[in-house]
């Protein structure tokens, strides 16, 4: 794992590249990302391969660079790429890789709407709204 600090550049919605410590700048897939995780000014870019890039960009400043239809920010702390989503609960989420991520309270409503939902937890929201009328 390299703690050493990269910068990031975008190329377009499927890449980015990220500038590492030998001034290379080394191209990766935006599929390949599974979370980004805030570390103060920095932010930890955790990929597939789990390896770990650490960029000298906040978090917000990346998630404004990438697909935001792809990236969503869980926690004031996290952000995770959808395609990456195993299982989620009110509070948790699971990643590909197991890892699992507290949602923060401001921001379980964006999850569920990312996502088409079938279940008995669907069937009740869709019964209420309906005796609603």
């Amino acid at each position: 794992m390299d703690n050493e600090v990269e910068e990031l550049v975008v190329l377009n919605k499927e890449h980015v590249f990220i500038l590492d410590p030998q001034s290379f700048y080394r191209k990766v897939c935006i599929h390949d990302i599974i979370y980004l995780e805030a570390q103060q000014n920095y932010c930890d870019i955790n990929m597939d391969n789990r390896e770990k890039k650490v960029v000298s960009v906040p978090l917000c400043e990346v998630l404004d660079k990438l697909d935001s239809s792809l990236f969503v920010r869980i926690h004031r702390s996290y952000a995770i790429n959808v395609e990456h989503v195993s299982a989620f609960s009110a509070n948790y989420i699971q990643l590909d890789n197991g890892k699992m991520l507290t949602i923060g309270r401001n921001y379980s409503g964006i999850i569920e709407s990312k996502f088409i939902l079938i279940g008995s937890r669907d069937r009740v929201k869709n019964s209420r709204n309906k005796d609603d009328k």
